[in-house]
């Protein structure tokens, strides 16, 4: 799927020797060569709660000596001279992600970021010209856009850098599951995260809406998201004319089968599980394999 590929910043090529899934409950590691590793494999370094609060409005990087220990014990100690590089992929919710529609879109890039920054200027909380942006141009005039502070991206970077590792392609966690996902239908994908729900609707490879949500602590979840999941479906078939055909969980861990059967009977959609225990690392693995091809170097101003 062309949106992982072109939602990211300093694409190194070859591709990272080593890809980092970072969540505030822990960092997942995987090799990448031989292209692509397995994320069955990947090895798991838990983080205690406070350590990681990911938001894009207030300092994500709580306790930066327990996150940098927890990256050093996954880094692979390395006698190579330089540095190594590596694929971040972040929090959903360390960033904004948005579907923008335009009647005309500037060929020219600068030109292109200008626009989508000025669109963006009074729906993001934060400032948009010193942001990091990258977005993907889709049919019918349709960008996707992930935007965060810069200082947020280079908080994240900080340990992985001091680590010896080069960080030449950071995207967002829902972004690289898309890897996963069918080419073909109409998807309401729902990507939960410790405190956080992101909600994707993806129509035969392309991305149409996306939002990211909290989740109040205490509260029943599945009802939570029940809830917030349904106005969705409401609006994409006021929008659309219909439904989409299948609700798709990630990351809703060892109850997600019985989260699918009751979100199914709720929201009366035919719902089934993405069982990869880090989606994001997964689909970027995907993206590596034999047949996939990832685009020349592009970078977000």
């Amino acid at each position: 799927m062309s949106v992982l590929d072109s939602i990211q910043r300093l694409l190194a090529d070859p591709p990272p020797e080593f890809a980092f899934e970072i969540a505030a409950d822990g960092i997942a590691m995987s090799r990448t060569r031989p292209a692509a590793a397995a994320s069955g494999n990947a090895q798991f370094a838990p983080l205690a709660e406070g350590v990681l609060a990911p938001s894009p409005t207030k300092e994500n990087v709580l306790d930066a000596a327990a996150y940098a220990g927890a990256v050093n014990r996954l880094v692979p100690a390395s006698n190579a001279r330089g540095r190594r590089s590596a694929a971040l992929i972040l929090p959903d919710n360390s960033l904004r992600l948005a579907v923008l529609d335009f009647e005309h879109i500037p060929e020219k890039e600068s030109e292109r970021l200008a626009l989508i920054r000025f669109r963006l200027r009074k729906t993001v909380p934060f400032e948009i010209d010193e942001a990091a942006l990258a977005c993907q141009v889709q049919p019918g005039n349709r960008v996707i856009a992930a935007v965060a502070p810069a200082g947020t991206i280079s908080h994240y970077e900080a340990p992985f850098r001091a680590a010896g590792m080069h960080p030449g392609f950071v995207t967002a966690s829902s972004l690289a599951l898309l890897e996963l996902l069918p080419q073909k239908g109409s998807l309401l994908v729902a990507h939960r995260a410790p405190g956080a729900l992101s909600v994707l609707a993806v129509k035969d490879g392309f991305v149409q809406l996306a939002r990211s949500l909290e989740l109040a602590p205490g509260a029943d979840p599945l009802e939570e998201i029940s809830s917030d999941l349904y106005p969705t479906l409401i609006y994409l078939e006021d929008q659309t004319g219909a439904r989409p055909d299948k609700l798709l969980l990630a990351g809703f861990g060892e109850h997600a089968a019985e989260s699918a059967v009751r979100l199914s009977v709720e929201l009366e959609i035919d719902a089934a599980v993405m069982p990869e225990r880090h989606p994001g690392l997964a689909g970027y693995l995907a993206s590596l394999r034999p047949g996939k091809s990832l685009p020349a170097k592009k970078a977000a101003a």
